[in-house]
């Protein structure tokens, strides 16, 4: 029985293999034997591949397991183990790695530094970013944070910012109220103008509070005390200097002033007090009528 099925399938294949060579004689195609079964296991794989990707099953693999190229490369050894970051003090490592954007399934043949670079680049605290690749399995991101250096009020609004002039954060730290406060549109971009200012008079810094920039062109001082001081739009160090002479020999911001104006360089103009203004005009009435005139 065996051997009868034999030959029926041997005397099949002969025929087949007969009836190929008669058709390469008549078209003088060559098609290879096998062709047909590849074909066939191509469109099977071609059928299952799509059913994989349609089905959803490989969106779910790439967020399990990243790229199927990262997936090589991890399996080869080359996936990022370490991570080391240098630079940063405000900011922590692992605040670092997530503001880069790195994916943790991530390989290191297939990371783009300069993506890595740039988005840490657009994060106002960070100066300066590089990353470098150490083969087979480091990754290396070296920054320079932005030093909180001032505060600038617009607004309402109160940001911590840097020496040129950069908005860091909003003010949320209290321990960053020591910094210089800047108030007025574009007083961040001269706020290293006001700290010199202020740091040529070092026995008034501490009694300032904030640095006013007026139609961004003048600076007036507002004292802790509520008095303002109103520098000239030439020369502020040295009205600045002649100011804190008086002050010393006569104390006079702790009177009753509202304003101290120090624009005209011959004189400085004071604004009293509702009270105080009321008082010294009493005196002034009592002195007109001591001098038989009418008040």
């Amino acid at each position: 029985m065996t051997g009868g099925f034999g030959r029926i399938a041997e005397t099949f294949a002969l025929w087949r293999a007969d009836r190929s060579a008669r058709r390469r004689a008549a078209t003088g195609l060559h098609i290879p034997r096998g062709l047909g079964s590849s074909a066939a296991i191509l469109f099977l794989a071609a059928c299952g591949a799509s059913g994989f990707v349609i089905g959803g099953h490989y969106d779910q693999m790439h967020a399990e397991q990243g790229h199927a190229s990262d997936l090589i490369a991890r399996a080869l050894g080359f996936g990022i183990r370490h991570v080391t970051v240098t630079g940063a003090s405000e900011l922590a490592p692992e605040e670092v790695i997530a503001l880069s954007g790195l994916a943790p399934r991530a390989s290191l043949p297939f990371l783009d530094p300069k993506a890595l670079q740039a988005r840490l680049a657009a994060v106002p605290m960070i100066a300066e970013a590089s990353v470098t690749k150490l083969y087979p399995d480091q990754l290396v991101i070296a920054i320079r944070e932005r030093v909180p250096y001032a505060l600038w009020q617009q607004d309402g609004k109160v940001q911590v910012i840097a020496e040129d002039g950069t908005a860091i954060e909003a003010l949320t730290d209290p321990r960053f109220l020591r910094l210089p406060h800047v108030v007025g549109p574009e007083a961040n971009l001269r706020v290293k103008e006001f700290v010199t200012l202020i740091e040529a008079v070092p026995e008034l810094r501490d009694r300032i509070r904030a640095g006013i920039l007026v139609s961004k062109r003048r600076w007036t001082l507002k004292l802790k005390n509520g008095v303002d001081v109103q520098l000239p739009e030439s020369q502020p160090e040295a009205a600045l200097r002649s100011f804190a002479a008086v002050e010393r020999d006569s104390g006079l911001s702790d009177r009753a002033v509202l304003a101290i104006d120090l624009r005209l360089p011959d004189r400085i103009t004071v604004r009293l007090t509702e009270e105080a203004a009321a008082q010294h005009q009493d005196v002034i009435r009592e002195k007109i009528r001591k001098w038989g005139g009418r008040a």
